[in-house]
């Protein structure tokens, strides 16, 4: 009777780390997947100055000097919340804040304008290109 229950508890035990492999594979693919996906929907867009570049990972950014933006410039140029970007369906959307310098794409004062890759966004003194990731792995 004790080697039953022993056989039941090795053949339980197997079962669960059978599962747990599942479970671990599973979120795997369906990260990848969901990475591939938000790739596809940005355009894998990045914005980027002369010595930074900062990668879109989410589908609303603030711009601005202030800490809790989600790129920050700390330039007395640039408002605490100058300027925020939003995607839909992989277009990239730059709206002011009612910052006071403005916001301008290609030298042109915008509230709101859809961006185009190469497009430069003027926030203050700040200068970002909008372009295609430089990352070694996307394709």
């Amino acid at each position: 009777m004790d080697q039953m229950n022993l056989i039941l508890c090795a053949v339980a035990a197997a079962t669960l780390d059978v599962c747990a492999l599942v479970l671990i594979m599973s979120a795997y693919h369906e990260r990848s997947t969901g990475d591939r996906r938000w790739n596809r929907m940005t355009s894998f867009m990045e914005l980027a100055d002369y010595n930074a570049a900062y990668p879109l990972g989410c589908d609303e950014i603030l711009i601005g000097r202030h800490a809790s933006a989600d790129i920050r410039l700390p330039d007395l140029s640039v408002s605490r919340y100058h300027a925020i970007l939003t995607v839909s369906d992989g277009i990239w959307t730059i709206t002011d804040m009612g910052s006071k310098s403005g916001t301008f794409i290609n030298g042109v004062p915008v509230k709101q304008a859809q961006l185009r890759e190469n497009d430069i966004i003027k926030l203050g003194n700040r200068q970002l290109i909008f372009r295609r990731r430089r990352d070694a792995n996307v394709r």
